[in-house]
């Protein structure tokens, strides 16, 4: 009888993890990482996204596409700190074919953006970076993906990562045995020993970049409110090379080449002193307009 409840309760815990894996992916697009490659030249790769589905037209006609390259930026009076309610919360890691992904299986807090609160569900990782500056990539990048309630709009925010000092990073370096255990195993998932908290991944003291852009896998929709850290954190060789470790036989890329920015305006924050992102020169700032 006590093996038959043990049962049980596995089987429901394996069922809440399902369900909470499947309600964020949807929540964030939720297409298959199997219908589309990252390789430019492939007959699915970035360069036909907008031709392998009918939904996915916008990747090739959207005029505010994400990543961008963050190379001029207007410093704005009008943003302001960053203001993360985030909680610690059992969370599980997933392998979706191209990426690592982390959810949390219960709410565990807001970030309160421009006026709006949005949700956090869930975290993934590229690598190199999506977003570049002055065309640099750095070495990787990680993606919070926030969702406002009442309109289902998303928020992004990015945080870049550098190997350059090759001092490890505290938060890649407690998910790395769950990336090198998946590594290979498209579709598994791993429940995190313990809880998980994102409080202390959002440096406060740190400026950002905001631009409004797009989910940058397809559909590729657009109204994604970006928000880019400027400080760069530090991580390690090991800790990168386990992101790129998606798939088992070889690492692979998962960056979605910059898009045209077009007539977006990059806002900059700027939080005491200048941040410029490590091995990168910092963006210029825009030339002031014209007489009209």
């Amino acid at each position: 009888m006590a093996r038959r409840r043990n049962n049980v309760v596995a089987l429901a815990i394996l069922v809440v993890i399902f369900a909470s894996c499947a309600r964020y992916a949807s929540a964030v697009g939720g297409t298959p990482h199997s219908d589309f490659s990252y390789k430019v030249g492939d007959p699915d790769g970035p360069d036909k996204w907008a031709t392998l589905q009918k939904d996915w037209a916008i990747c090739g006609s959207g005029k505010k596409q994400s990543p961008i390259d963050v190379a001029k930026v207007e410093v704005s009076k009008d943003l302001g700190p960053l203001e993360p309610t985030y909680k610690a919360r059992a969370a599980v890691v997933q392998n979706r074919g191209h990426d690592f992904m982390l959810n949390w299986t219960a709410r565990n807090g807001d970030l309160s953006i421009e006026g709006k609160k949005y949700t956090l569900l869930q975290v993934h990782w590229h690598a190199p970076s999506e977003h570049t500056v002055n065309g640099t990539h750095l070495d990787a990048e990680m993606h919070m993906v926030h969702e406002e309630s009442a309109t289902k709009s998303k928020a992004v925010v990015a945080v870049l990562f550098s190997t350059k000092a090759g001092t490890p990073s505290k938060l890649l370096g407690d998910l790395k045995p769950y990336f090198e255990r998946l590594s290979g195993k498209t579709n598994d998932t791993e429940e995190v020993k313990g809880t998980v908290d994102p409080s202390t991944w959002i440096d406060k003291a740190s400026g950002y970049y905001r631009y409004e852009g797009s989910l940058t896998t397809p559909p590729c929709t657009e109204g994604v409110l970006w928000t880019i850290m400027s400080k760069v954190e530090d991580a390690s060789k090991e800790e990168v090379d386990s992101i790129d470790r998606v798939k088992k036989s070889s690492t692979q890329p998962n960056a979605r080449p910059t898009q045209k920015i077009n007539s977006r305006i990059i806002r900059y924050y700027k939080a005491g002193a200048t941040e410029a992102p490590a091995s990168a020169p910092a963006p210029a700032p825009a030339p002031a307009p014209g007489p009209t």
